[in-house]
């Protein structure tokens, strides 16, 4: 019962998240307005915004037009669904349940990465305040995150600044080493290793999917690393249960 309650709390969020993902790129109010559907600009009804369900019982088309529903934000609020889930699966204490935020907050990050990559500062800002802040509501450990949190926007930043120098470019955006320091100060120094690997087989495995899609991939071809580092950081996190990972493939639905 706990579980289903997290589920659709997560589903519930993730209709939120892909607003917020769809708004904030255009430059648009995230709160205030009416939903509408993209192709008609109908406004959508109560029943059309029940997550997850109403695209079931739509089959994917607006009631109006009978335009596609994108993809997209049903993937958000299963994605979402499922961390809500992790969160109260893992959870010792009901206080634990403030790691739903950290997930919330990643896969958004990560939506927005893979789509346009872009990290917005206040984003990332907002997932290293909420893991110092979550820090001290779930009494962990004060050095490991502090430690975890400058190591990973310090030797990430090192990289970035030390490609610029050499090669005369970027090749490293600014919101990454935020994003990493972000992830060090909820998870703690000793998972950032975990995180790098897996965000670099996470980059080699889009890498991958690209090409079997047919696109053509080159040195100058960029890769969302944000987007790597936050689906990591989620693996890392579901790894600590031995909870499988969601598929990469729904992730690059996006």
């Amino acid at each position: 019962m706990l579980l289903a309650c997290g589920f659709l709390a997560g589903a519930i969020v993730g209709s939120f998240l892909a607003l917020v993902a769809e708004r904030l790129p255009q430059g648009r109010p995230v709160v205030g307005g009416r939903s509408q559907c993209d192709a008609c600009g109908r406004t959508l009804g109560p029943l059309e915004l029940i997550p997850l369900f109403s695209v079931l019982v739509l089959r994917g088309r607006c009631r109006g037009c009978g335009a596609a529903i994108l993809a997209f934000t049903w993937i958000m609020e299963l994605l979402a669904g499922l961390v809500g889930l992790l969160a109260v699966y893992l959870a010792r204490t009901p206080v634990d349940l403030v790691w739903a935020a950290f997930g919330w907050l990643l896969l958004l990050l990560a939506a927005l990465d893979l789509r346009h990559y872009w990290l917005p500062q206040r984003l990332t800002a907002l997932l290293a305040l909420t893991g110092v802040a979550g820090l001290f509501i779930t009494r962990g450990d004060v050095a490991a995150s502090l430690i975890g949190g400058a190591a990973g926007f310090l030797g990430l930043e090192a990289v970035r600044v030390g490609y610029r120098l050499l090669r005369g470019r970027e090749g490293i955006g600014g919101g990454d080493p935020l994003l990493l320091g972000g992830i060090g100060l909820w998870m703690g120094w000793q998972a950032l290793p975990f995180v790098m690997v897996v965000a670099s087989l996470v980059g080699f495995a889009l890498i991958a999917l690209w090409k079997l899609r047919g696109v053509e991939v080159g040195a100058a071809t960029r890769v969302p690393l944000g987007a790597c580092l936050a689906i990591a950081a989620i693996g890392v996190w579901a790894a600590a249960a031995r909870v499988p990972i969601v598929p990469l493939a729904l992730l690059y639905a996006f």
